[in-house]
């Protein structure tokens, strides 16, 4: 063997072992859902070459969800590759290059990662999934920020209130989560102008028929309605704000607050649409409910007739479990970092939020298998507590021989069906925050106007 050739063996097995490093450091947890196989596959069906090189498309996309993880994942953003690696006296493995590696994969590869490990969250979940036969699936909106960038602006848009526009853009986002797990099956993204309607087509596409929407006044109306049954979906709403219940002809009536009627829909609509039909039949349900801190009665809207095999009662409960959305918008947004963006070009942000996505799903999947080793609810388990136990077991598994590894796993798990979250039902909580914010004035324009305005004589 010439010396060359000595030099270049060191060197390749020198990469493979900084590789190995980088990619068995992370979330090691997590391996057994997402494989490198799998990420490996996704790349080859979307025909993705790629050279061998230290941040390879599983390094690359497993410290983009390690990232997703925020102060509690054994990763957090660069700060653990940076400075870390050096190859050979050459430069450590720098944000430039983990950015251009990040571009590297395509949006197509995230999508596909997603269907993939929501799947293998949807099939882990069926226990817990279904009600009288009908998968019960959450669906609603939220918005999430990002940089003051004039090309996020021109993409996503931003909000205009009374007091004139906002300054940072808006991406505008429709999640369907399982009602049963919190699993997120589908989501779709937007700008801030597009209506949640919209891109709840996006999302509903992806449901299975027979799956039953829950979904608040934004996803409510007779065209929509039709548009659910017409893709083999059922759902349960509250009433339109602009539907007239008194006036409605009760065609079948087990009481009062139970009946059975027919809405008219929309001839607007219709002419959009003409594969609408002129009405659709629903039941009606009055229920009793909190509303703004207050007791006080609601009309839900259902496709589910039959009054003995679905009971108002039952349906009441989903559609009051509904709300467990607003703690899986918390877990995304909050927990996951998907709040404020840090990604400076629009498939930047849709690739940022696929990962923290594909990251919830990932730890709910974990919990998951917790709740049933351990024969508790998935939705009782605190998700803070399990990214937190996934973070420091990730820690002692890239550490440990690996006889020890499934032991690491079977304790992780025990440690997360223990933290399990008190029950409250009826809770109401005040949309306020309790923390006293700074004494500082806000900033209401860009920093350099500022400097300009007050620059000294």
């Amino acid at each position: 063997m010439t010396t060359l050739q000595a030099n270049v063996g060191g060197f390749q097995a020198e990469v493979e072992s900084v590789r190995e490093q980088l990619r068995d450091g992370q979330l090691g947890a997590i391996r057994e859902v997402l494989t490198d196989g799998i990420i490996l596959r996704a790349c080859a069906e979307l025909g993705l070459a790629f050279r061998e090189r230290v941040l390879t498309p599983v390094v690359t996309v497993l410290h983009m969800i390690a990232a997703a993880f925020g102060s509690n994942a054994t990763t957090r953003s660069e700060g653990s590759f940076s400075g870390a690696w050096k190859l050979h006296g050459s430069e450590p493995v720098s944000s430039a290059a983990l950015a251009r590696a990040r571009g590297r994969l395509p949006e197509g590869l995230w999508r596909s990662l997603h269907t993939t490990v929501s799947g293998i969250a949807a099939n882990a979940s069926a226990p817990w999934a279904v009600w009288c036969g009908h998968r019960v699936v959450d669906l609603d909106g939220t918005c999430v920020s990002m940089e003051d960038n004039p090309a996020l602006k021109e993409t996503f848009g931003v909000s205009k209130g009374r007091h004139g526009l906002g300054r940072y853009p808006l991406a505008r986002m429709v999640v369907a989560i399982l009602w049963g797990t919190m699993t997120i099956l589908e989501y779709a993204v937007g700008g801030y102008v597009s209506s949640e309607w919209a891109l709840a087509t996006q999302a509903l596409a992806g449901l299975l028929p027979g799956d039953l929407v829950v979904g608040d006044r934004c996803f409510a109306g007779a065209h929509y309605y039709a548009i659910y049954l017409a893709r083999g979906l059922q759902f349960v709403t509250r009433a339109h704000q602009r539907l007239i219940v008194n006036r409605l002809p009760r065609i079948m009536e087990s009481s009062p607050d139970d009946f059975i009627t027919t809405l008219q829909i929309n001839p607007h609509y219709r002419r959009e649409d003409p594969t609408l039909p002129e009405t659709v039949t629903v039941r009606m349900i009055r229920v009793e409910a909190r509303i703004r801190g207050k007791f006080g009665f609601m009309w839900l809207v259902t496709s589910l007739l039959d009054q003995t095999k679905y009971p108002a009662s039952g349906i009441a409960r989903l559609y009051a479990g509904r709300w467990r959305i607003e703690t899986a918008f918390r877990e995304l947004k909050v927990v996951c970092g998907a709040d404020v963006l840090r990604s400076k070009t629009p498939e930047g942000i849709r690739k940022e939020i696929a990962a923290r996505v594909i990251a919830v799903n990932l730890v709910r999947t974990i919990m998951i298998d917790a709740a049933r080793r351990h024969g508790c609810e998935p939705t009782r388990l605190s998700f803070s507590g399990a990214l937190r136990a996934v973070a420091s077991t990730s820690i002692r598994m890239s550490a440990a021989p690996v006889y020890d590894l499934m032991a690491l796993y079977e304790l992780m798990l025990a440690g997360i069906a223990a933290d399990v979250v008190p029950d409250r039902p009826d809770r109401d909580e005040p949309r306020a925050v309790c923390r006293e914010r700074k004494h500082y004035p806000h900033l209401r324009g860009p920093r350099a106007e500022w400097r300009l305005a007050h620059a000294k004589a």
